[in-house]
Formats: C-alpha cells, structure tokens, sequence
C-alpha cells in the first residue's frame, strides 16, 4: 500500500515539474501573448511576449522574429508607437519579407506622422502578400455590386418578413463595406424582430421604423432581445475600431458615441473614445471617458494604464499615484500596473515606494529587463548599491541595453571592478 502512495504521488510531482517545465518554454509564452493579443488583453500580451524572449534558444530566429512582430502590434494597439518601430525593425533584421511587420511598421510611421515612411511600408507589404497569392484587389466596381446585391436580397426579406435572414444578407453587406445606411436597415429589422415577438405578428410595412437609436432607446425585456442588441454594438465598436486603426479619428469619434447613445456603460465605448480624444488632443474629454471605463469596468487595466500616463504628461504625479493604487487593487496580478504604479513614484522622488512597487512587478513578471532596471535606479537612489547593481546585472542579462556611465558608477560605489 505504501508503495502504491510513493508511486502516485511520484506520478503526480512529475506531472506536475514537466508542465511547469512546457509552460517555460518560448513557445509557450509567444502562444498566450498571441492569445492575449486576439483577446485585446495588450498589457497581459506584452508580458507573455516579452517574458518569451529570453528563453529562445540560438536555432530559433525564425520564432524570434514573430515575437517581435506580435510586440509591434500589441505596441501599436497600446499607442507606444516608437516602440513598435524598434520592434519591426529587429523582426525585419531576421527576416526582411514578414509582410506583418511591415504592415506594423506602416501603421506606426503614420501615427508618429512620417507620410512618406508609412506610404513605403505599406506598399511592401501589399507588394510581399501579392507574391505571396494572399493578396486579391477588388475594384470598387465590384465591391458596390456586391454590397447592393447584399443590400437588396436584405430589403426582399425584411418585406416578406423573413428577418434572420434580413440580418444574415446585411451583415454581408456590412463584412464588405461598412456603412450608416446598412446599420440603419440592421437596427430596422432586429426592432420590427421584437415587435412581432412580442405582438404575435406584425406586418413589416405597418410600422414605419425611424431613428438610428431604436434599438437602443426600446427597453430590453428578452434574452433575444439582449443578444441582438449585444451583436448591433459588436458591430458598431467594430466599426469604430477600424476607423480608428485607419487613422480616421473623426469616424472613430462618432461611432463610438453612437455605442454610448446605445449602451451609455459600455466600458469599451468609453475607453475607446477615450483614445480618440487623447489623440485629438481633448485631454479633458479623454480623461472623463477614462474614467467612465474604469467606472463601469474597474477590471479595464487599459484604461488605468492611458489615464495614468496621460496624468504623467500633465505632471500630475499624485493624481497618478492615486490612479495605480486604485488599479493595483482592482488587478493584484497585473505586473504592467505593477510597473506604472512605481514609475509614478520614481517620478515623485518617493524611491522606497518605488522599489516596493517595482519589486512585485518583478515578483509577477521576472523576464521583463526594464523592470529590473528601473528597480536598480531606484536602490541606487537610495544608496543601497549592492541590490542596485544585482538587479542592473540581470536586466544586462535579459537584453536591456544600460547606461555605460550608470554602470560604471554603480560598480564603483558598490565595491567591484
């Protein structure tokens, strides 16, 4: 019997040092970063990407240049677009024809305002996925008889009642070319939906629909109901999304707000808007739609992460301390937050609470080397130069690039050559 527990429990140890072993792996990490970043999780993605970074081992380029192309994109999701070039140009490095890091690379030129640069990026990335058979160019042509095929078989059914596939017919239209008018026609139907749900049966020409808000205005009562009106915002936050990814702000503005005409609470209305007047530069705007985020989600990190920097370039460093201890409480495990929390209070001279703060986030997220060395920064601060040099040495080892004079200095005072 007594062998049969040691076996067990021999198994069940094994079991449990070979997944901890899988879930170091490179591979491992760059697959829940890619997972992260599908889900929009950008911080928790950064963290993964970059805690797969290390681990690669000397036969892996090809895997090290998707790290970086995937950093690139959760980089120009987060807005640090300077940073996402970094991370193009080291996937480009490796291997020159990674369409995606053009494609990144093109994006974040035209935030940061190079024209030029952007328009050159862009076109090799049309140019890579041409040779490559994944590009096919539709003219415009085509593309409007497609969408008024849509648009038409969509009206035949709404008059004959048939409504799902009213619905089915627009979304395509909508998948080709998104457009007020389609959305009109998709609010159209899921409100004439519910009435006859609810009257038994009434004639899609007895009721003539008006507004765009109507779907959001009628008082939700079904689940049906909940689910149409759930996919109605999918499609306009998504709508809102690609305008805003395409650099039109103006666009993104307006749908946005119209989410928020349908579902005021929505978090990811609020927090998206939020961006758009950042980037306008309506830093009161994009400070109280922050704020709605984080208000109706206090689980949004992002939210925290954009407010808190925006209070940083306002210098408004105890409101930013504020900020992050709030987050921090909202996200214990959240190592980014981890890491804004202690850079406000490096900011604010306060380097004992920095080190605090910087030493948890080291605690979730070991890998990160920018942690470690803002941590060194802030025991040298404090004089404790031993620490100070340990954890300047591991961000060395991690591939943080340090300060020459910094580190010279730092081996001086404490004690080495």
């Amino acid at each position: 019997m007594k062998l049969l527990i040691k076996i067990i429990f021999l198994a069940i140890l094994s079991f449990i040092f070979s997944d901890y072993c899988i879930a170091q792996t490179a591979e491992d990490h760059f697959k829940r970063g890619d997972e992260f970043l599908n889900r929009q999780l950008v911080p928790d993605a950064i963290v993964e990407l970059k805690k797969a970074l290390p681990l690669l081992k000397e036969d892996q380029d090809q895997l090290k240049a998707k790290i970086y192309v995937s950093l690139a994109n959760a980089y120009n999701w987060k807005g640090t677009h300077k940073a996402a070039i970094i991370a193009c140009n080291k996937a480009l490095e490796i291997n020159p024809d990674i369409a995606n890091a053009h494609y990144n690379l093109g994006f974040a030129y035209r935030e940061e305002g190079d024209s030029e640069l952007s328009e050159r990026e862009f076109g090799l990335f049309d140019k890579l996925l041409k040779r490559e058979g994944e590009y096919v160019e539709i003219t415009e042509k085509q593309t409007s008889r497609n969408v008024e095929k849509f648009i038409t078989l969509g009206d035949n059914y709404f008059a004959t009642g048939k409504f799902d596939e009213a619905i089915a017919e627009y979304n395509k239209a909508l998948d080709i070319k998104p457009h007020n008018d389609i959305f009109n026609k998709l609010e159209q139907v899921y409100q004439q939906q519910r009435l006859v749900g609810k009257s038994g049966g009434i004639s899609p020409t007895t009721d003539n629909l008006t507004g765009r808000k109507a779907l959001g205005n009628i008082h939700i009562q079904t689940e049906s109901d909940k689910i149409a009106q759930k996919t109605l915002i999918d499609k306009i936050l998504g709508r809102g999304v690609s305008h805003y990814d395409e650099g039109m702000i103006d666009k993104a503005i307006d749908a946005f707000k119209e989410v928020l005409e349908i579902d005021p609470e929505n978090p990811k209305a609020n927090y998206s808007l939020g961006n758009a007047y950042a980037d306008t530069g309506k830093v009161d705007n994009a400070i109280a739609m922050y704020k709605k985020a984080i208000k109706n989600d206090p689980g949004l990190a992002d939210a925290y992460l954009y407010l808190s920097m925006l209070y940083l370039d306002m210098d408004l460093i105890e409101e930013s301390i504020s900020l992050c201890n709030q987050a921090v409480t909202a996200n214990p495990n959240d190592a980014l937050l981890r890491f804004h929390l202690a850079e406000s209070y490096a900011q604010n001279l306060q380097y004992k609470e920095a080190i605090t703060a910087y030493s948890k986030a080291i605690s979730l997220n070991p890998m990160d080397p920018e942690t470690q060395y803002r941590l060194a920064e802030s025991y040298y601060e404090t004089e404790q130069f031993d620490k100070a040099l340990k954890h300047a040495m591991q961000a060395e080892k991690l591939g943080y690039i340090t300060d020459p004079e910094f580190m010279s200095d730092l081996k001086k005072n404490a004690g080495t050559k």
